[in-house]
């Protein structure tokens, strides 16, 4: 599946992945169900509707919130995006430009009589339910979904997605031209195996240290150890199983892309496939040893070639969508949305976190 069809689904699903971390929000003054956010045309978009693309981005937002407060003591959603403009600011848009984009992608999609099959139909129908099913109460209440709403989202979506499909299907791309343009040895993939012992280590508050000179040694004389039972035809895994100070793990890596460190890129790059590197490569980091899975994969050139085949793709749709645009009217109910803070509508902190 092409990456654009992907970006398409991703509203589709979204909810499904993350109903449980959908808790219950503060109170809103207004129905959603009664507050009318847009108008496309002489089509009414009101609030709960609005609420599922809120929703699924919120999920999104709160996995980023999470770890920006864990690693930086600030708000994702207040960081800067761009001058003038937060992160906050730009998931609003977001919202505010995909509910539109549906919309008339639906109603296009009807005019020029697409259908869902009744599988669709009832996958929809499923779908809303499981996103009720994860749902407390009161966001129900905050987020005003019920079956009904949620299947018509969820129509929308898939009618949606069929005349997009459309669309990209008749652009003038050239898949071959492309893939013709992309050099395989700019995205030559090596995948390799390691066993690593680190020469440090994360303190209390997660700033690295170095070990001692005696447990750097200690490091180096197990990774030593291992590298006999490699030879000897022992597994990786078998060989850090019982050993607390060894670690095993898959690198790929393509040439200089910073993934790994240098030192190791240049030694697995010797290596034939199946083998070993016959001494121990130190890093900065620590001490490894490196086995060569595949010296000639394909994985990252052919992701190169799908993103690129992905980017016209898209870029061609924004250009069709843009002239299909311009036939319809659409009309923000800024009494309503102005009102609207992206960021813990739908999202809040839990009862622990906010005790802390």
């Amino acid at each position: 599946m092409k990456k654009s069809k992907k970006i398409l689904n991703l509203l589709l699903i979204a909810l499904l992945a993350v109903g449980m971390t959908l808790t219950t929000g503060c109170s809103k003054k207004q129905n959603p169900a009664e507050s009318l956010v847009l108008t496309v045309n002489d089509q009414n978009v009101y609030l709960n509707e609005i609420m599922y693309y809120i929703s699924a981005v919120e999920a999104q937002g709160a996995q980023w919130e999470q770890m920006y407060q864990a690693y930086y003591g600030s708000s994702y959603w207040d960081t800067e995006y761009e001058e003038g403009k937060t992160m906050r600011d730009q998931a609003k848009e977001y919202v505010m430009d995909t509910a539109i984009k549906y919309e008339i992608i639906y109603d296009k999609a009807v005019k020029e009589n697409y259908t869902l099959t009744e599988d669709e139909k009832k996958q929809a129908e499923r779908n809303a339910e499981t996103i009720l099913a994860e749902m407390t109460e009161d966001t129900l209440k905050i987020t005003g979904f019920t079956k009904e709403i949620l299947t018509k989202v969820q129509e929308k979506l898939m009618l949606g997605e069929k005349y997009y499909s459309k669309i990209v299907e008749d652009l003038p791309i050239d898949d071959e031209a492309i893939k013709a343009g992309i050099k395989f040895e700019d995205y030559k993939q090596y995948n390799t195996k390691y066993i690593f012992a680190a020469t440090s280590k994360l303190d209390e508050s997660y700033n690295t240290v170095e070990l001692s000179d005696e447990e750097k040694a200690a490091a180096k004389t197990a990774v030593t150890d291992a590298l006999k039972k490699v030879n000897e035809g022992t597994e990786f895994a078998d060989i850090v199983k019982d050993n607390d100070t060894l670690t095993t793990a898959d690198a790929n890596f393509v040439y200089e892309d910073g993934s790994i460190e240098k030192e190791y890129q240049d030694a697995a790059m010797k290596l034939e496939n199946g083998a070993v590197t016959d001494s121990i490569i130190e890093t900065e980091t620590g001490y490894y040893i490196i086995k060569m899975v595949n010296n000639n994969s394909s994985e990252s050139y052919d992701t190169a070639v799908a993103d690129a085949v992905a980017t016209a793709e898209d870029e061609g749709f924004t250009a069709e969508y843009n002239k299909i645009k311009e036939a319809y009217t659409t009309t923000i109910n800024t009494k309503v949305w102005d009102s609207i803070k992206l960021g813990n509508i739908t999202i809040v902190a839990t009862t622990e976190s906010k005790d802390k």
